[in-house]
């Protein structure tokens, strides 16, 4: 089996969903955008790219039919470049990357592209819900069509998170995202983007259309207080999760080349770091926030590894309830688990958001001259990702 290289890494700036730069940009748009800047960041050329594999959480719509293979075509790739899409929800950029690590371990192919992306403003608010539901599956298990937000409360009753500790926990993560930003640290992730977005006047309720260019996140709350949070309502009567400490709906879109470790060692390429494997695991729907600590177990089995010889955790932050309950059953050290923040600051894009952790933290890891890392991201219906990587 072959070492697998990740050997570039770009995305999009992350905007609010309905509100932001991207709420009228194209999945398509945003797929192009970070495939043609990948490969230049990678140093290889277009044509070298084997397969192109993008997870989507919700792949209809502007992020529909088969959004790499369309994206690719947009991006320049040619008519020769093939292209997959994959739904697990949020763990379906580590999917796509597992996807293409297998690929190239099995010595398939040699290099290829996985990525993710989401239009929230454009699909989430306009799906098809015709027989969304089925309804002898749903007597038998109703929490597989549960909010996500019905969840993170359920988890939060059953295992004793307090609002107060949810709140707690977004401070500090708002602030590790100020810090980031202040040292320049997504600016190196990020691609600028030329776009059209719809603007609405408050008071007339016109709509208009701005060209702008998004350069940064567009989520980050670096004035966040423990007094704000608490004035919040929760979202559901007698709930603890409210709009301060869930992560924020977003669009945006990332990618990562990939490539067999010896080829890019051979050839001198830029290698971020090694992608060493995916684990996965599932637990009752209800409670998907539990599962990324299953996830993390298991791989961590799998490789040989303890705790101590992991120098950086990235456990998702899709609520403070999922970041708090995980760190809490893994007991990494808060010093080295989400230390730039997360999605609660920056916002999820589904389908991006694995990529997004998988790019950051290789980055991360260079610049604390680091070596080891894992990554847990959870999964609608009680399912979650988590990947090992190695510099």
């Amino acid at each position: 089996m072959r070492d697998v290289a990740i050997i570039g890494y770009c995305r999009t700036a992350i905007a609010k969903a309905l509100r932001g730069a991207f709420n009228q940009t194209h999945g398509i748009a945003m797929g192009a955008h970070v495939l043609k800047e990948v490969v230049r960041r990678a140093g290889v050329a277009a044509d070298e790219i084997e397969d192109v594999v993008m997870g989507c959480g919700l792949p209809e719509g502007a992020t529909g039919h088969n959004i790499a293979r369309n994206a690719g075509l947009y991006a320049g790739f040619g008519k020769d470049m093939p292209g997959v899409t994959i739904n697990r929800y949020c763990g379906s950029g580590l999917t796509a990357a597992s996807m293409v690590a297998n690929r190239i371990a099995a010595g398939e192919i040699k290099t290829a592209i996985a990525g993710g992306l989401e239009s929230i403003s454009l699909v989430q608010f306009n799906m098809n819900l015709h027989h969304l539901i089925y309804e002898p599956l749903q007597q038998e298990i109703p929490a597989v069509w549960w909010t996500m937000i019905e969840t993170a409360d359920y988890v939060a009753k059953k295992f004793g998170i307090s609002r107060e500790a949810q709140d707690e926990y977004v401070v500090k993560s708002q602030r590790r995202v100020a810090e980031a930003l202040a040292a320049g640290k997504f600016a190196e992730e990020i691609v600028p983007m030329k776009t059209t977005m719809l603007v609405k006047d408050r008071d007339s309720g016109e709509t208009s259309e701005r060209e702008v260019t998004l350069e940064q996140d567009e989520g980050p709350r670096p004035d966040t207080t423990l007094e704000g949070l608490a004035g919040l309502e929760p979202v559901n009567a007698g709930g603890t999760i409210t709009a301060g400490n869930a992560s924020q709906l977003s669009d945006g879109a990332a990618a990562l080349v990939m490539m067999d470790a010896a080829l890019a060692a051979q050839r001198g390429l830029p290698i971020l770091g090694l992608f060493r494997g995916m684990q996965l695991s599932a637990v009752a729907p209800a409670e998907m926030s539990i599962a990324i600590a299953p996830a993390v177990q298991k791989l961590m089995r799998h490789h040989g590894l303890g705790a101590g010889q992991i120098d950086l955790w990235e456990l998702h932050e899709a609520f403070a309830v999922t970041t708090l309950y995980n760190q809490r059953e893994l007991e990494t050290p808060w010093e080295t688990t989400n230390v730039n923040g997360g999605a609660i600051a920056l916002g999820h894009p589904y389908g991006m958001s694995g990529v997004r952790y998988l790019g950051s933290t290789l980055l991360e890891l260079e610049r604390r001259m680091a070596q080891r890392a894992i990554i847990g991201v959870c999964a609608a219906g009680g399912m979650a990702t988590a990947a090992f990587l190695e510099r």
